[in-house]
């Protein structure tokens, strides 16, 4: 059996690092923050840049109190079936998953947009015990909301309409949703969307146009024009909404009005960029004070006072904005803001708004604001000034959170991460663990997204980015350096677009350039492993005249080590996966046996619950054994390939979509099997004949502790949401969490006894 004896991870104020994917090309959003009447604040956004939705309670000055999306486990299955839920033979549920193309979520609602790795926003709404999900502008299409409970309860999915009574235009709605409840509960202002045409100008005419605050009636969902500009003066090419005010950009946009907000007298505060200026309006919609503001986003009523805060925003996909909080103590009077504080730069290369709430505890006032990048910040209002209470990204270290792609280094238990934008991390000390990025010197980063370990000439090999090779690097001390592999044969060299062609000496590069799925969520890395002998097998296209470089399927080839010339040759496994092998995890045992995952098709033995859900035949493959046909001397593993694997273990291991997310699988020195079946969860242990050792993994989010310390909800197995990579040493086994974005590590109890052919 196993002990769960450490969970490193799942960091419950982690929405955003910096050492985890940038731009357009990565999904990291914050999309909801609201605080209720009881004195709790959520918070709504992406854990991890590709997706995986995660909703979380606050206490008013930020200490966390429980997640709400995911789940928490144990609920009763009538209380969560309509989040899409499997039930297992024991009782328990897990949620179902999408893990197409880009996709690694759980659950089929809209909160995560049908998994397309975006995120859906929150509505304000009456009375502590519910929340409202809606999507409508931006990156996906419909108008639909959903109410959940605040404690996760889902018990049907029933779906709405968010903005009713008039037909939505035919290319959707851009911008950001903004919305504010009016003081007696009974209808929703809703700003910051614009209709657009065929060329993605804002529309000047019609009742979605740009520069309009609507008022949607709870009840009915009928929606009217509360407030407008004059449509003379709206503005819709892009080019001049960008040189204007507006700063609007095709990467980043801006609606004429942003933020809304409403106070507990019914008036109306707009954010209104066009005219540089927080519009006030009475009940009726009448203008009764303008307030000068620059790029005002968001904006917040103090609930007692004539107080109100605004975040300013500007800047587009190169990064060249600012984010702003200001204060303005009477706004009845104040035409400068009383305080100023500088956010943060470098805003522009998301395309999220600001996001601003205003709670209260023991008498004092206290100021959330959300964003991106921030991604969540408190600040105590005394009066004088704007004090900070907590800082998320301070409070949350975390900084590896897309744990996909684990291995451990079997001579020193440090376990190594290559996530899917290129960041390499370490974790070596397990009394005060600490996810460490590895480092080529002080200011010069480790790229990987995808490693392989060679534990015992100490190296470690390398693949990043679309059209690169494996570079292979000295593993020991505190920097990685260069280790070369051969002579370095330039004219052998394939060179891609935009990619650097070597010119001579020693090269680290052992291979030609190798393919994956590009970066837009994730490089989609298929593996790599290091056999006894220092032979390198990969899973990825070579491109030549005969392989498209847009080939992203997973082809698997060996490279025979020759000191002589670099890189090295391949052999291709053509009898292995198809014409486009869906694969996805490859290892060596000490015999040089060759173990590779692949989706072949044939699911069989789908588990109880399982049945129905499409997604889990769809996806969950297979490991294949081959057998050397040459000898570990000099890591001529195979001079030929194999005519057939040896073996092909009938498990279910997954899942492996058709282009990311794949996992990955551990063997250890007796030739045991560790593999992850992501969407069970479940973690099983096979002996090398394909007998079950034992299997372990029941669903919870980041609350279940697995009886460690802060266990808020108890589970009787190990508790995971979406395991996906599994390692082993001879004490423990390993296993990352890429839902609730934590490393396992559990002690071995159970005795060696198989081994390897």
């Amino acid at each position: 059996g196993v002990s769960l004896e450490k969970i490193v991870g799942g960091d419950p104020y982690a929405y955003w690092s910096e050492f985890s994917g940038q731009g357009d090309h990565a999904q990291w959003m914050v999309t909801g923050l609201e605080a209720k009447p009881d004195g709790n604040v959520y918070v709504l956004g992406n854990s991890m840049f590709y997706g995986g939705p995660a909703l979380r309670q606050y206490d008013a000055r930020g200490n966390y109190r429980q997640t709400v999306f995911p789940p928490p486990a144990g609920k009763p299955v009538e209380d969560v079936k309509g989040w899409g839920i499997n039930v297992r033979a024991d009782g328990t549920y897990t949620l179902q998953s999408e893990s197409r193309w880009a996709r690694a979520t759980p659950g089929r609602t809209l909160l995560s947009r049908s998994g397309k790795a975006l995120c859906a926003s929150l509505v304000p709404s009456t009375g502590s015990d519910t929340l409202c999900i809606t999507t409508v502008s931006g990156r996906a299409s419909g108008n639909q909301q959903i109410t959940i409970g605040s404690d996760g309860t889902l018990r049907k999915n029933e779906i709405a309409t968010m903005l009713g009574g008039e037909r939505l235009p035919k290319n959707g709605l851009s911008g950001n949703f903004f919305s504010a409840l009016s003081p007696d509960g009974k209808s929703l202002y809703v700003s910051g969307l614009f209709a657009v045409d065929d060329r993605k100008n804002a529309e000047t005419t019609g009742f979605w146009r740009d520069g309009q605050v609507w008022n949607v009636d709870l009840a009915t969902r009928t929606t009217r024009v509360f407030f407008a500009l004059d449509e003379k003066d709206v503005i819709s090419d892009t080019k001049e909404r960008s040189v204007s005010s507006i700063g609007h950009g095709t990467a980043t946009p801006y609606a004429a009005f942003q933020g809304v907000a409403v106070d507990t007298e019914g008036r109306v505060f707009v954010c209104d960029r066009q005219n540089k200026r927080i519009a006030v309006l009475d009940k009726e919609g009448r203008l009764i004070r303008a307030i000068p503001v620059t790029f005002p986003d968001a904006v917040a009523v103090h609930p007692k006072s004539r107080t109100i805060y605004v975040t300013t925003r500007f800047g587009n996909y190169g990064g060249n904005g600012e984010l702003k909080l200001l204060k303005f103590s009477d706004w009845t009077t104040d035409d400068a803001p009383t305080t100023s504080l500088r956010l943060r730069d470098g805003i522009g290369k998301f395309r999220e708004n600001s996001l601003l709430a205003v709670a209260e505890d023991k008498g004092e006032t206290l100021v959330w604001v959300a964003y991106t990048t921030l991604p969540v910040r408190i600040y105590r209002d005394t009066g004088s000034a704007l004090e900070l209470v907590k800082d998320f990204y301070e409070a949350g270290p975390q900084r590896s959170l897309d744990l996909q792609h684990m291995q451990v280094d079997q001579k020193t238990g440090d376990i190594y991460i290559a996530d899917a934008q290129g960041f390499c991390f370490r974790l070596s000390d397990w009394t005060h663990p600490k996810f460490e990025p590895c480092m080529q010197d002080e200011k010069t980063p480790l790229k990987a997204s995808s490693i392989a370990i060679d534990a015992r000439s100490r190296h470690l090999y390398t693949h990043f980015q679309w059209g690169a090779p494996v570079y292979r690097w000295s593993m020991d001390g505190e920097y990685f350096q260069p280790a070369p592999a051969g002579v370095l044969e330039a004219d052998q060299v394939v060179s891609l677009p935009g990619r650097p062609v070597p010119v001579g000496g020693f090269g680290h590069a052992t291979t030609p350039p190798i393919t994956c799925s590009w970066i837009f969520t994730g490089l989609g890395e298929r593996g790599m492993a290091i056999g006894p002998g220092g032979g390198l097998a990969t899973l990825g296209v070579l491109p030549d005249k005969n392989h498209r470089s847009d080939d992203y399927s997973g082809p698997l080839h060996y490279f025979k080590p020759d000191w002589n010339r670099t890189p090295w040759k391949p052999l291709r496994f053509n009898g292995f996966g198809g014409k486009k092998p869906r694969s996805g995890g490859i290892r060596f045992d000490p015999r040089g046996n060759l173990y590779v995952g692949v989706y072949d098709g044939e699911t069989s033995n789908v588990p109880q619950g399982f049945e129905k859900d499409p997604d889990f035949s769809a996806t969950t493959g297979r490991i294949y054994k081959y057998a050397p046909t040459g000898s570990i001397d000099g890591g001529d593993l195979f001079p030929r390939e194999p005519d057939a694997p040896q073996k092909i273990y009938d498990i279910h291991y997954g899942p492996l979509a058709q282009q990311s997310r794949n996992p990955r699988f551990g063997v250890d020195g007796y030739g045991r099997l560790y593999y992850p079946t992501g969407q069970q969860p479940l973690v099983s242990v096979i002996d090398n004949e394909g007998h079950l050792i034992l299997s372990f993994g029941t669903y919870g989010n980041r609350d279940s502790m697995g009886g460690l310390p802060g266990d808020l909800v108890p589970t009787k197995d190990i508790p995971m949401a979406w395991p996906n990579s599994v390692d082993s040493t001879d004490d423990f086994i390993y296993v990352s969490d890429i839902i609730n974005a934590r490393i396992l590590r559990l002690k071995k109890t159970f005795d060696a006894v198989a081994t390897s052919e």
